[in-house]
């Protein structure tokens, strides 16, 4: 499937005349894809990208085998360096969230998460959320909450080994 031209692009400036974000649109015949990288969160602009396209597949706007925007005209119109797209995309397939494919493109992994994933690991947050509550109220610290957890995950229990 190839992707048209961005169909529109907004870029905001502050009073200092910094760029404050950048808005894009890439239309393809079912799907609109959201870029809004924000240069002033304190958040690297490589990672902002990068959660953005998982979101857009965890929530179905990227379907598995779409392709992405090539590096060069998504850097050009987020007025950002392409080597930060390219690291985006680098990172994004070492997750096995897409597929870099030489001369062809960046595409959706058939393995990528999906709405389904999404909705799934939602209903677990809830449950989590609760769970922490819960030891809350019952005085134990975020950090005791923390250590909690990641014993439990590495299978060691409080006083000895799990069986």
């Amino acid at each position: 499937m190839r992707r048209q031209a961005p169909e529109s692009t907004h870029a905001g400036f502050n009073t200092t005349g910094t760029l404050t974000a950048v808005l894009l649109y890439y239309i393809s015949s079912t799907v609109v894809i959201l870029l809004k990288p924000n240069p002033s969160s304190g958040v690297p602009i490589y990672l902002q990208l990068m959660e953005q396209v998982k979101h857009a597949i965890e929530t179905g706007a990227l379907k598995p085998g779409e392709q992405l925007p090539s590096i060069r005209p998504l850097a050009e119109e987020l007025v950002i360096n392409p080597n930060t797209v390219a690291k985006a995309y680098r990172e994004l397939e070492h997750e096995g969230v897409i597929e870099l494919r030489q001369g062809a493109g960046a595409f959706v992994s058939a393995g990528a998460a999906t709405k389904k994933d999404a909705e799934r690991l939602q209903a677990a947050q809830g449950l989590v959320a609760q769970g922490i509550e819960r030891l809350r109220a019952r005085g134990i610290t975020d950090e005791e909450i923390r250590r909690l957890v990641e014993a439990e995950l590495a299978g060691i229990r409080m006083g000895g080994r799990r069986e």
